[in-house]
């Protein structure tokens, strides 16, 4: 045995150049790791064991009532608000279309038949919904509906069916499966093929594959962990210890979730899954952390004990500083006010909390109550890899060699994709998102290729007075308007009280039959208050595009300056639109403001918590300028690769908040290890040389957790959802940049650049107390004399 004694005192003068006055949380946390590990593994199976027991009895929590993704007060949803008021008829929260195709031309009996499943549709989903929605459809059956309703083919039609619920929430999914099953028991007439769409469809749709997605993209993250351990390791029992306290961890958060859904939070499969990448990666991570200091300590020839009292003091602050940054940096998602993001910032600090929690205590005192045969069979000692040999004594090298060269070309490196991100536009393709070969992306394809895109996303406009005005002044407004929306490029046709077929329709029509229509469709155009006039817009392009968005815009501002002139007699009128495109405008305001809030509280958030640790300002300013320049550098790379590679559509915009927000997190993590290292090193030697044993010391831990962390966000791509496959490239690619570029070079050669070196003068070794513990918890090695029978004192 290396050490007779307990503890040691000249190993523990080995491992930390004469000891140190540790933290008292993290010296007590040591001694119970160290003396009594079967403590801490006994309360995490009681915890565990109570969990199952409490998950196994408990009853499964209601839906949660989504009426939005958007915050109230947004223009979309006082649109949809204003519908409700004003034209009843017409009021939903979501939409099932039933498409109907027969090759040779629609008969009469398919129209027919169509009007029947709409009717029938709206009966089935009454009682999941609560709401009578046969008021609430549009069947081509009905003869003035034709145009609108029937493809100019005539080989395909649509019919309608509006309902009250939100296309996420679970009712609108069970609502979509009564209509489903309803329509399979109808008899359908020969040869007609019938599919379901739209956003009620979609919703459902995506629901079921975003739980597949969660089995998928859990397994292949286990075998991605499990391979990159076996790796590190080579050893069973090494790779096996953390997972079982990941394992632990993931369970007992995906039960605190649980209990959470049964208190009133909106808890998605979306956020379970991040949830178990991030416990899995970031867990891990920590996971090692510890077990490398362990390790190191056990070559240093110190005994189990003193090894893990060790591993604690100097790891156990920068896992939890790391972890404060990743914890933190999540959270002020909870500030935003789109629903899934502010959803997610709850959700997954919490679940990453318990991940920290397990690493560190459940894994290191399954470490310290195996002894050796943690290591078993290569032992502690294991055997020095490649890049322990090779790569990084040669970067360091390298780095401590030339830091200004170094600093110099790895920022413009980084920096120049990062400066292009600035001009990619967000996109906000919802409908790329429908999952491949799900019903409702066979309906969608079905309408896409027999409708104009004109006839498949009309856009409304809402005007709404302080006081009913005039019909006749309504009317002649109504004219107004759509007269000078109509010329506009790309407005196809424009529907409105005085053409409530189109324009198109209009020409030709005998007057009086203009006037019968006029007067027929009114109650779709005028609200029974006579405070607010209806108008649609058929748009030839994609709601989603900038050019929908530019129409929908400039319409709104025709509207507002054409209502303005009866401002005096009327009062202010407020514009509204509703619609596929509107929706996007108001998801794209709220987008924006989001990432600006989010950028903005993450960046000071992270940026206090590391100059807290740290103590070094302008090295904290270059650590945040440097994730800032992985974030920016992984946009555009990652945008490339789907255009140009993958030939598919560019990032999506929720793709950009969540690789902002784990990039700069997780980022932080790594470099909070490396600059502990940095200043542990200093007072024993050069700058120099301090950055070179950092790079060398933690070059293997970083570079294992930072495998691991991109190979679990990478497992999303297993998901088959583009949000989840973007999402996962993505990250992958931004943590691999930190791993590999960022943390040894950039980092250090800042390092050597600002800092001044203790070989300058007598001024700076004076200091050398003062920077003992720059990171205000990170031990630094300073000589101590310290008692050898008990290692928490001085």
């Amino acid at each position: 045995m290396p050490c007779s004694r307990r503890y040691c005192a000249p190993a523990l003068v080995a491992e930390a150049a004469g000891g140190y006055k540790p933290q008292p949380m993290f010296a007590r946390l040591g001694q119970l790791i160290a003396r009594r590990p079967g403590i801490l593994i006994t309360v995490w199976v009681l915890v565990i064991g109570g969990s199952a027991f409490w998950a196994f009895r408990a009853e499964p929590a209601p839906p949660p009532k989504t009426d939005s993704l958007l915050p109230a007060d947004c223009a979309h949803n006082r649109a949809v608000e204003l519908i409700h008021r004003a034209f009843p008829d017409l009021a939903a929260r979501s939409r099932v279309v039933i498409v109907g195709y027969r090759g040779s031309g629609l008969e009469p009996a398919d129209l027919t038949w169509m009007g029947a499943a709409a009717r029938q549709a709206a009966k089935a989903a009454a009682p999941v919904t609560g709401v009578d929605a046969s008021d609430r459809i549009l069947s081509p059956d009905v003869p003035y509906l034709k145009p609108r309703l029937v493809s100019p083919d005539g080989q395909a039609a649509m019919a309608l069916v509006n309902l009250p619920t939100n296309f996420i929430s679970p009712v609108t999914a069970r609502a979509v499966n009564a209509i489903d099953e309803a329509l399979g028991d109808m008899k359908r007439p020969p040869g007609l093929t019938v599919e379901m769409t739209d956003s009620a469809v979609g919703g459902r749709d995506y629901a079921l594959k975003a739980e597949e997605a969660l089995d998928r993209t859990t397994l292949v993250t286990i075998v991605a962990v499990l391979t990159i351990l076996a790796l590190v390791y080579r050893s069973p029992v090494g790779v096996v210890v953390p997972l079982v306290s990941i394992g632990a961890s993931v369970f007992l958060a995906f039960v605190v979730l649980a209990a959470l859904a049964k208190g009133g939070w909106e808890v998605s499969d979306m956020e379970r899954i991040f949830a178990v990448v991030l416990i899995f990666g970031a867990g891990v991570d920590y996971a090692l952390f510890w077990i490398s200091r362990y390790r190191e300590s056990l070559q240093a020839r110190l005994a189990y004990e003193p090894a893990a009292v060790s591993a604690t003091r100097f790891a156990g602050p920068a896992i939890l500083a790391g972890a404060a940054t990743t914890i933190c940096g999540l959270s002020t998602l909870a500030f935003t006010d789109l629903g899934p993001t502010r959803n997610a910032g709850k959700v997954l600090a919490i679940v990453l909390t318990i991940g920290l929690l397990a690493a560190l205590t459940l894994a290191p005192a399954l470490c310290r109550a195996l002894r050796g045969a943690f290591f078993w069979p290569v032992g502690a000692a294991g055997g020095s890899s490649i890049g322990q040999r090779h790569l990084w004594p040669r970067l360091a090298g390298i780095v401590a060699g030339n830091p200004i060269l170094c600093l110099l070309a790895g920022t413009l490196l980084l920096g120049l994709p990062a400066l292009y991100s600035l001009r990619l536009p967000a996109r906000f393709d919802s409908l790329s998102e429908l999952p491949p070969d799900s019903p409702s992306a066979r309906g969608f394809e079905l309408m896409s290729r027999h409708f104009e895109k004109s006839q498949l996303y009309a856009s409304a406009l809402m005007i709404e007075f302080e006081r009913p005005v005039d019909s006749s002044d309504l009317r002649q407004l109504s004219q107004s308007v759509a007269d000078r929306i109509a010329p506009m490029g790309g407005v196809d046709d424009v529907y409105s009280l005085g053409a409530p077929l189109g324009r198109k329709q209009r020409t030709g029509m005998p007057p009086q039959l203009a006037s019968l229509l006029s007067q027929l469709a009114a109650e779709f155009y005028v609200s029974k208050s006579s405070e607010v006039l209806r108008l649609e817009i058929l748009i030839d392009h994609l709601p989603f595009s900038p050019e929908a968005m530019t129409i929908v815009e400039q319409a709104m501002m025709i509207s507002r300056e054409e209502a303005g002139q009866l401002a005096d007699r009327y009062g202010k009128a407020e514009i509204l639109g509703s619609g596929l495109t509107p929706y996007v405008l108001s998801v794209r305001d709220v987008v924006q403001a989001d990432q600006r809030r989010v950028m903005l509280l993450a960046t000071l958030v992270i940026g206090l918590i590391v100059l807290g640790l740290i103590r070094h300002l302008r090295l904290t300013l270059f650590m945040l300028l440097a994730t800032w320049l992985t974030f920016g550098a992984t946009v555009t790379l990652s945008d490339l690769f789907f255009t140009q590679v993958m030939g598919t559509y560019g990032l999506d915009w929720k793709v950009r908040l969540i690789v902002f927000v784990i990039v700069v997190a997780v980022g932080q993590d790594y470099n909070i290890f490396l600059a502990a290292r940095l200043f542990q090193e200093l007072p024993q030697a050069g700058r120099a040389e301090a950055a070179r044993r950092a790079i060398v010391s933690t070059g293997a831990v970083i570079s294992n957790c930072g495998l691991i962390m991109a190979a679990t966000l990478g497992s999303l791509w297993a998901g088959k959802l583009t949000l989840l496959q973007q999402a996962g490239f993505s990250l992958a690619l931004g943590v691999l940049i930190d791993t590999f570029f960022v943390r040894p070079i950039l980092i250090p050669s800042f390092f050597l650049v600002v800092m001044r070196s203790r070989d300058q003068g007598q001024a700076e070794a004076s200091t050398a107390t003062a920077v003992s513990r720059p990171a205000g918890g990170f031990p630094a090695q300073v000589h101590t004399h310290a008692d050898p029978e008990d290692p928490g004192s001085d």
